[in-house]
């Protein structure tokens, strides 16, 4: 007769995906143990003094961080309970329903997650960032940035995400919708190193919360070493962290969900499968598919004094960038983040190496609230393949090929929103000196798939070849999110303890607080499809030019029309048949219109038209009154004279809007001889690196002279000169 199970699950982690697993599963009425090797972090216990043995890092007095170097690669990790929401930055983001690409399975689509997004997002109570409460407004930063982008074209891609904090008043206690009390955000800034101030809606005031009510048991201080088959279901080996002369302990369960973050997990899966032997068969694709989610950090230190950047949460926007790079455009969003001054003491006391001390030195600002980091995400190769090392460690084999087209893009970022923010910006000295990539979102490595040739686990997580062992944890997630992944790391869990549950003849099953679930807003999508927009319309790049053109100054009405000719694409310049332009600039008709706006639109040798050029343009006179305003260029001869006094002589109508033919006036307007040379001079490319705006530019003269030629050897536009009624 066999042993008798210690609990129906064993939850290895507390991190995103095993908080959620625990509370499922407590709720569903299973017994379970959460396993987790940190500590609890109490209010007001979190690190703040620049010494590392004040509980900084994992690896000297099992601390806060996990930092491990994976060769080219670092990630970092938070140890306690609660996982990483300890010290993540709060941001609840869903990726855009394009960055799924064909690498996400259908199951893993936005369209089937939405609901489980909206779960989370009730669960943890997400919304953007409100008003300082010290000062009634939004947090410098969050002022800084959206003032850069005001009136810009990509204003709309700027967004404020929701954030999982509890905003309100910083000196009241308030129970949350699960019962935890909390206060309102003090705006410090400080919510990567721990919330001290029970602000944040980290894992342990909500979903922890409800799993402990149900009855799960956490066991801190307790990190898994050995995993293996025992009795119909499975034994999890685990030790103290620290402590080698503490005895190793064993638990056992029928169902056993692997969630102690992608780097661990895939550890523990490698050694079980290539050391201990215990779980044999699975699949050889574990381990790859390791992705960095394109994480890129730079910092930015502001030229002059001004408000504290270091103040408000972490992270308070999120800009969706669209940058052509190469022959391809890459998609990435950048978001402000504060650096709180503990870290900025800490760094300076602990730095190693006198060459890196050094160069922290002579970059420090002066007043580090001038500084804040410039945050990237993207999508990145996800090709990484972890391995074990002799001690049994993970290490990462990392091609940076793929994704230096992302890093590249990122780097050439930096200068445009140094003038754009009036700041400089640089970065850290793990890039700048090392050229290594860090990363606190490590994903991948344990690819879903429908068998062991194409996935190591199956739609709800369950390991190929070993029922009863699941993976929940970013480790799943088959390639970067490009926005912030704890949201879809929290959605995929819930939805795979979902089809666990039912599994278990709980048909049907649904978590209780689906009732009160209600659709989220997603500030991301707004910003996303505005940048697609963008992303179609400006295909190709853009071009501009000027042109002046005017009566000869003789004329009874002198007439002076300057304009600006801008395509935002020219791929779609050259598709359109009309090939059309937007015209914008100002008009001045004497005793009519003094230098008033005009704008409409020209179309550049139109096809299947005799004419070369056809304008088409709005204005209103000094008196307020609407006027159109067409006009024509043509090639009458083979002649080049002929044919550049055609292109620049321009056959014009006014009207008043509505007015009969016989209110129409005539006359014809000139390129003059050094109008010409600026015109040809304003032609311009319009992209995200000189290489793009000299080739889009290229194409347009390109295209111009052609027509221009043909036009010229068909001989066409041959009809007689109108009569003009307003000129000399």
């Amino acid at each position: 007769m066999s042993e008798p199970f210690d609990a129906d699950a064993i939850v290895v982690g507390s991190g995103f995906g095993g908080a959620v697993a625990a509370a499922r599963l407590a709720q569903a009425g299973f017994t379970v143990i959460v396993l987790e090797r940190g500590r609890r972090w109490q209010s007001g216990t979190f690190p703040r003094r620049p010494d590392l043995k004040d509980g900084w890092m994992w690896e000297v007095d099992r601390g806060l961080y996990d930092i491990r170097w994976h060769g080219t690669m670092a990630s970092v990790q938070a140890a306690g309970w609660g996982g990483g929401s300890l010290a993540y930055a709060n941001v609840f983001a869903r990726p855009f329903a394009g960055a799924m690409d064909d690498r996400w399975p259908a199951s893993l689509h936005r369209d089937r997650l939405d609901p489980y997004y909206d779960l989370a997002a009730h669960m943890l109570e997400a919304r953007p960032v409100q008003d300082d409460p010290g000062t009634g407004r939004l947090p410098a930063r969050t002022e800084l940035v959206e003032g850069m982008v005001r009136g810009m074209a990509m204003a709309e891609a700027t967004v404020r995400p929701n954030l999982a904090v509890t905003f309100g008043d910083p000196d009241a206690w308030r129970p949350n919708r699960h019962g935890v009390p909390q206060r309102g955000c003090a705006f410090t800034g400080e919510c990567v190193i721990g919330c001290n101030r029970d602000a944040k809606n980290s894992l342990d005031r909500n979903y922890l919360a409800v799993a402990e009510r149900e009855g799960a048991r956490a066991v801190t201080g307790a990190e898994v070493r050995r995993i293996e088959p025992r009795g119909g279901g499975y034994a999890v080996t685990t030790a103290t962290p620290g402590d080698r002369k503490a005895p190793l302990r064993e638990w056992t369960a029928p169902r056993v969900v692997l969630a102690a973050g992608a780097v661990a997990t895939n550890e523990l899966l490698l050694r079980a499968r290539d050391v201990h032997g215990t779980l044999p068969g699975i699949s050889p694709l574990l381990g790859t598919g390791f992705s960095g989610n394109g994480d890129f950090l730079t910092l930015a230190e502001l030229r002059e004094d001004g408000q504290d950047m270091a103040t408000g949460p972490t992270i308070t926007t999120s800009t969706v960038l669209d940058v052509p790079e190469g022959k391809r455009s890459v998609w990435y969003q950048v978001q402000d983040g504060a650096i709180p001054p503990q870290v900025t003491e800490l760094l300076d006391t602990v730095l190693p190496g006198k060459r890196l001390r050094e160069r922290r030195r002579r970059r420090r600002p002066a007043a580090p609230g001038r500084t804040f980091a410039v945050l990237g995400m993207g999508r990145d190769s996800a090709d990484g393949a972890l391995r074990l090392d002799d001690r049994g460690r993970a290490t990462l084999a990392w091609r940076n090929r793929w994704q230096a087209e992302l890093y590249r893009s990122q780097l050439r970022l930096s200068p445009l929103l140094g003038r754009l923010l009036d700041a400089r910006l640089y970065q850290p000295v793990t890039w700048s000196l090392l050229r290594r990539t860090v990363t606190v979102h490590p994903l991948g490595g344990v690819r879903p798939g429908p068998d062991a040739a194409t996935g190591v686990v199956d739609d709800a997580g369950e390991v190929h070849g070993h029922p009863g062992l699941y993976v929940m944890d970013g480790s799943v997630l088959p390639a970067a999110t490009g926005v912030n992944p704890s949201a879809t790391i929290l959605a995929v869990a819930e939805r795979s303890v979902e089809t666990v549950i039912r599994r278990t003849g709980r048909d049907g099953w649904r978590a209780p607080e689906w009732e009160d679930v209600e659709p989220a807003n997603v500030p991301e999508d707004a910003a996303f499809a505005s940048m697609a927009k963008r992303h179609a319309t400006t295909s190709g790049d853009g071009v501009v030019f000027r042109e002046r053109m005017a009566t000869p100054r003789r004329a009874r009405r002198r007439t002076v029309l300057q304009l600006t000719a801008e395509t935002p694409s020219m791929d779609r310049f050259l598709a359109d048949p009309l090939h059309a332009l937007r015209m914008r600039g100002t008009i001045e008709v004497a005793g009519l219109a003094s230098a008033t706006a005009i704008e409409g639109a020209l179309s550049l040798f139109p096809t299947g038209r005799d004419e070369a050029m056809v304008y088409d343009m709005r204005f209103d006179d000094d008196s307020g009154r609407p006027w159109t305003l067409t006009g024509v260029k043509t090639t009458r001869s083979r002649s080049p004279i002929a044919l550049l006094h055609g292109l620049t002589s321009l056959r014009t109508e006014i009207a008043p809007v509505g007015a009969g033919p016989a209110a129409a006036q005539r006359f014809t307007v000139h390129i003059g001889p050094i109008d010409l040379l600026r015109l040809g001079s304003s032609v311009s490319g319009r992209g995200f690196t000189r290489a793009r705006r000299v080739r889009a530019a290229a194409r347009f003269a390109s295209f111009f002279t052609r027509a221009a030629l043909r036009r010229r050897g068909n001989g066409r536009d041959a009809d007689p000169p109108e009569r003009e009624t307003d000129s000399a």
